[in-house]
């Protein structure tokens, strides 16, 4: 899983970004960095393996200009900061940042694998393509140059071919994802249409915010200031700069909604036995066991919106912690503990 933010409006999106990052990117990740801008019809971005700290050291974030941008934090999943997000499309007019899984929808990685291949075949090369650094082989996803490519790398290409086909970006969205499916969600930016961010949601924690200065969109409500504003499942659509939201649905999948009972007391007796937890590690012990086995629900979102009250009212705390990742470079992250243990 990952951690992601999105603005867009009135002032230099890079700063507003790294700052949202800083906030949250060891909730659920911490190893990768990456952000994209756009600004006068030309996307910009960059990406490095390591957490945000060591991002800002690499790069001068003047060189991200523009009001209008995404930032994406990874887990120590393997690869260098080309596996990293975001991802651009072939003709650098889409970013797109991603976080979640396969999940119910891993039978369906072959329609993902075929998208891929057409990509290849049409001269697409996607970035993310690495053939030996440490990430989980998938025969699936290896193209005939013998490179392995990201699920989300395919996602923002399929993305931008259709949308350079008709110009609709919801319509592009829906096209891509709807058929690729996964427990995820996803923001897309567009070089030639600053001031808009778009969504894909499946199933996971998506909220915004709109600001006097511009629209706010993130994974928790730590990262941005105002009122978080959930978007549902089942979902895809777009956010402005001047205060439009537009909804539409993004496919037939059904989603249980229903919200188990026993959610903080099961985080709690948790954390009891296990201080120093990960989110990871809660949402899989404490959480997943109380929904039922291999239904599409809605747990992450559940588990953010528990972690968020209980922080809020002093029942937990967390620990930031800098330890070296697979690729040897230091990411952050946070531990969990009850406030009086």
């Amino acid at each position: 899983m990952c951690v992601w933010s999105a603005y867009a409006g009135k002032k230099p999106a890079a700063p507003v970004l790294l700052e949202a990052l800083k906030k949250t990117e060891g909730f659920w990740a911490g190893f990768y960095t990456g952000m994209a801008t756009c600004d006068n019809g030309q996307l910009f971005f960059e990406k490095c393996t390591g957490h945000t700290g060591i991002f800002e050291k690499e790069y001068d974030l003047k060189l991200l200009p523009g009001t209008t941008g995404i930032i994406h934090s990874r887990t120590d999943s393997g690869g260098g900061a080309n596996r990293a997000h975001p991802f651009v499309g072939t003709e650098k007019i889409t970013a797109l940042i991603s976080q979640g899984t396969l999940g119910v929808f891993t039978p369906l990685c072959s329609r993902a694998a075929e998208v891929a291949r057409r990509l290849y075949d049409d001269g697409r090369r996607l970035r993310s393509g690495s053939s030996n650094d440490g990430v989980r082989p998938n025969p699936q996803f290896i193209m005939p140059d013998g490179n392995q490519v990201s699920f989300s790398d395919v996602v923002v290409n399929e993305i931008e071919r259709e949308y350079m086909l008709h110009g609709d970006i919801v319509k592009a969205m829906r096209q891509a994802s709807g058929f690729m499916l996964e427990e995820s969600c996803s923001i897309c930016i567009f070089a030639d249409k600053p001031g808009v961010i778009g969504f894909i949601n499946m199933n996971q924690r998506v909220g915004y915010s709109f600001e006097k200065d511009g629209v706010y969109m993130g994974t928790t409500m730590e990262a941005f200031p105002g009122t978080f504003m959930e978007i549902p499942g089942n979902s895809v659509g777009y956010v402005t700069a001047d205060g439009v939201f537009h909804r539409e649905q993004l496919c037939d999948a059904e989603i249980n909604s229903a919200v188990p009972d026993g959610i903080i007391t099961a985080i709690t007796g948790y954390l009891k036995e296990h201080p120093g937890a990960l989110l990871g590690h809660i949402c899989d012990n404490a959480v997943r066991p109380l929904f039922v086995p291999n239904d599409l629900d809605l747990r992450t979102v559940i588990l953010y919106r528990a972690m968020e009250t209980m922080l809020k009212e002093g029942m937990i705390r967390f620990e930031t912690v800098i330890t070296p990742g697979g690729t040897g470079v230091d990411g952050r992250i946070f531990k969990w503990y009850l406030q009086d243990a």
